[in-house]
């Protein structure tokens, strides 16, 4: 314990909560506050590992934040306090509440508090996407400042009031859901029911429906789901199982519909010849040829290497956090950080290779230097139009095997009994979930209300079966 000073807070192994220390009393004894949240912590008679978290002095950061405040300005704050890769919210920290008191207390601003939500689709690649959705914003009630300035436990109740408002509003600008697999589940469905090609916007909005009325309905049974629920829900596992281990995306799956129609499995000479695989083959050579080069030489090098740096830093993530639960979150961040001083670095020693191996003069290799970040980018775009041909040749090629063409047979048929079937609930269903399936534009914020308590009711996990 000599490590420790007062002020600082311990987090036990496996909690994710900090205690802070009031009293060293000696080597082995200390003396911590107690958490707000008692269920938040799980106390043992066992000895445990800690870690420490160091006390840091605010002060002159919370001056220049209400000064920027006071001056007109917008501050931006994660109140999670770190990046995670979970599918709800992390306890939000006290400081954004303590600002927004202190704003008022000091220079009487009520600070418009706006969630924002960040919703990443393939964060840890690049070329990942991301959806930011504004929520409405929430207002310190003025009336509550006088228990901001009793302190004590009137102090934090103010202030755990407001940050619980903070939560549900940044609960209405994502989709939360109970674990990583329930999400993939709603993917899976939002692409079933879709009946055209939907803006990335809307897809988010029809993941949010499905998220929301899945709540509602686990509150509405009190977790004992309908066994004809369980069983749809079952069959589209076991249909996103098969997608993936043929290699073939849902969106494949109509395609392969209109060229079975009314023929006998072909055998492998006809799909060659007419799925005009020869074609498709034509123009991934091109297009790889283009970038083969380019991307050899300037990509592919440090393309490798940030894969296997941002990989490592996330295996070290993940040991160190009790929170992340793959460690994706740092990847492309450490990826993006690597690219940044290695593919400079990489051009200038190929300029060096350049001016001590070659005869170039000056023009010449100026030139040469210059016209490094365009082969880049070229390489980049050609390696980008290469992946998307490979991956639409994936089904093709699967289709050479004999086992592989009648599990690709059976998907369209598969598909078109899980859309209907659950075309048919939710038609049976929706009403009953009100403004979630009827209203066009929707205050997520009045639905998250709604949906309060699903948490706590017993949720059957989401698992892949090994068939």
């Amino acid at each position: 314990l000599s490590d420790l000073n007062l002020a600082d807070k311990i987090r036990l192994s496996g909690s994710s909560h900090g205690l802070k220390v009031t009293k060293i009393e000696s080597d082995e004894i200390l003396y911590v506050r107690d958490p707000e949240e008692p269920a938040l912590v799980s106390y043992t008679d066992s000895p445990v590992t800690f870690d420490i978290l160091r006390h840091v002095d605010h002060k002159v950061v919370f001056e220049k934040v209400l000064d920027k405040l006071a001056s007109g300005g917008t501050l931006g704050i994660f109140p999670e306090g770190g990046s995670h890769d979970r599918t709800d919210l992390l306890p939000l920290k006290v400081g954004v509440a303590l600002i927004a008191y202190s704003a008022l207390d000091k220079d009487g601003l009520a600070i418009p508090i706006v969630p924002v939500g960040l919703n990443y689709f393939r964060a840890h690649r690049f070329r990942g996407r991301v959806i930011v959705e504004y929520g409405s914003p929430s207002y310190l009630d003025p009336s509550t400042l006088g228990a901001y300035q009793a302190g004590g436990s009137e102090r934090r109740k103010a202030c755990n009031d407001l940050i619980k408002r903070i939560e549900d509003g940044m609960r209405s600008v994502i989709v939360s859901v109970p674990d990583y697999e329930t999400l993939q589940l709603i993917h899976t469905a939002r692409r079933l029911y879709q009946r055209r090609e939907y803006t990335v916007s809307e897809k988010q909005d029809i993941n949010r429906r499905f998220a929301e009325g899945y709540k509602q309905l686990l509150l509405r049974t009190d977790g004992n789901l309908p066994k004809e629920w369980l069983s749809l829900r079952d069959r589209m596992i076991a249909y996103q199982k098969e997608l993936s281990d043929l290699g073939i995306r849902d969106y494949q799956v109509s395609g392969l519909d209109r060229e079975l129609q009314d023929r006998e499995l072909p055998d492998a000479d006809s799909v060659l010849r007419d799925m005009r695989l020869p074609y498709r083959l034509a123009h991934l050579i091109v297009v790889c040829g283009l970038g083969l080069l380019p991307t050899a030489l300037m990509n592919l090098p440090i393309g490798l290497l940030a894969r296997l740096y941002a990989n490592s830093r996330r295996k070290k993530a993940l040991a160190n956090s009790k929170v992340k639960i793959k460690g994706y979150d740092v990847m492309l961040s450490e990826k993006v950080v690597f690219c940044i001083a290695m593919v400079p670095s990489l051009w200038c020693l190929y300029g060096l290779l350049l001016f001590f191996f070659t005869d170039f003069d000056g023009p010449a290799l100026t030139l040469s230097i210059f016209s490094m970040p365009v082969f880049s980018f070229m390489g980049i775009m050609a390696a980008e139009a290469g992946v998307i041909d490979a991956k639409a040749l994936r089904p093709y090629l699967m289709r050479i095997f004999p086992s592989n063409r009648r599990r690709l047979a059976t998907l369209p048929a598969v598909r078109k009994d899980l859309q209907n079937n659950l075309r048919k609930l939710i038609k049976q269903v929706g009403p009953t979930l009100g403004r979630v399936y009827s209203e066009k534009t929707i205050d997520w914020k009045m639905i998250q209300e709604q949906s309060k308590g699903w948490e706590e009711v017993p949720h059957t996990p989401v698992t892949k079966k090994n068939e």
